[in-house]
């Protein structure tokens, strides 16, 4: 019990319950959410968006549990392996953000009524399901970051530790472009990472491209590293207050 109780819990679980609760009020919205002329919900897809999202917090608790254990040799490696994995699938949650853009798309914004979109209650209640969603996502990749940044921290030091989360960030907001725009996910990475690699490059070879991905990723990783480093110091500020 000592060993969960310096990992963070049981506040972790006190986080992990409000996120799932979160997560339940979110979907409750993403089944009820309908346009005038369909009879079913507009975004069925995020059921399985958000069920992506949670993937990397899942792997950051076996990650914790992996610390646990007592072979160094055995801990190495799941921390390598299961690591990479929760590295693959982070980009899952800040993914949410993107998904903001469907109100735009699917809302019918000229209707022809004389009436502007922006007043009629029900183009809000499709924008602020997604913007609900958004937050969700951007609290999970939070908590999930968090929790894996405290084990580096652990291990190698505060200052490699703020390195990899910045790392992190930076290659997740890279890994939402690639979901977003060239319609790639976390399992063709698993499924032949050689060859998204290689396409990868040559995609971005192309100025054109190169620019576009870096407009795009800058505000990805600016708008992540803004709210972490914002839950991290709250976060810091909060347990050394109840320390004293």
């Amino acid at each position: 019990m000592q060993g969960w109780r310096e990992l963070g819990y049981p506040r972790k679980w006190i986080l992990y319950m409000i996120l799932f609760i979160a997560t339940l009020i979110g979907m409750r919205f993403v089944l009820h959410t309908k346009l005038p002329d369909e009879g079913r919900p507009s975004y069925l897809f995020m059921l399985w968006n958000t069920f992506l999202a949670w993937i990397p917090l899942g792997l950051a608790i076996v990650l914790d549990m992996t610390s646990l254990l007592k072979g160094k040799t055995l801990k190495l490696v799941l921390f390598l392996g299961v690591g990479l994995l929760w590295l693959f699938f982070h980009p899952n949650a800040t993914y949410l953000i993107t998904d903001m853009l469907h109100p735009f798309h699917r809302y019918p914004i000229a209707s022809g009524t004389g009436v502007r979109f922006w007043e009629d209650n029900l183009f809000w209640d499709h924008l602020f399901t997604m913007f609900f969603a958004a937050l969700l996502g951007l609290a999970i990749a939070t908590a999930s970051l968090a929790s894996v940044h405290a084990l580096v921290r652990k291990y190698l030091g505060s200052v490699i530790g703020w390195i990899f989360a910045v790392c992190v960030l930076l290659l997740s907001s890279f890994g939402v472009y690639l979901g977003r725009f060239i319609r790639w996910n976390s399992w063709d990475v698993l499924r032949d990472p050689l060859r998204i690699f290689g396409e990868t490059i040559l995609y971005l070879m192309d100025f054109e491209h190169l620019r576009h991905a870096i407009g795009f990723c800058k505000w990805i990783f600016l708008i992540t590293l803004f709210c972490y480093a914002f839950a991290y110091y709250f976060d810091r500020s909060g347990s050394r207050a109840q320390r004293r």
